[in-house]
């Protein structure tokens, strides 16, 4: 059996559609909905490279320490903020699986 024939076989054992909301629906209305991610992203990380070179120092037996910035690749985790586009029922609708069906409220005046 297909993964998408196994997807449709529970989509209609539980009611529920596994695409949503049609966005084509003129009762479906949309608004843009922020999430977080947590990221892994790499950068340069500088730290001190110290080297010897030759000079005239002769106590240090024509050895002469130097400093220079090098960088090497490190990793941190942090959190990106993303968006994406979520569809509900207009209002005035409610959702009934993957369609919007209008609610209808009665309009009797209750008895006194």
């Amino acid at each position: 059996m297909s993964p998408s024939s196994v997807l449709l076989a529970l989509s209609l054992v539980h009611g529920a559609s596994v695409w949503g909301l049609n966005p084509d629906d003129p009762n479906v209305c949309s608004h843009w909905e922020s999430y977080a991610v947590t990221v892994q992203e790499s950068y340069a990380h500088p730290f001190d490279q110290i080297y010897y070179t030759r000079c005239t120092d002769i106590l240090n037996w024509f050895k002469c320490t130097k400093h220079r910035i090098s960088y090497k690749t490190s990793y941190r985790r942090g959190v990106r903020t993303m968006y994406r586009r979520r569809s509900q029922c207009c209002p005035g609708y409610f959702e009934s699986g993957d369609l919007c069906v209008r609610e209808y409220r009665s309009r009797r005046r209750p008895r006194r």
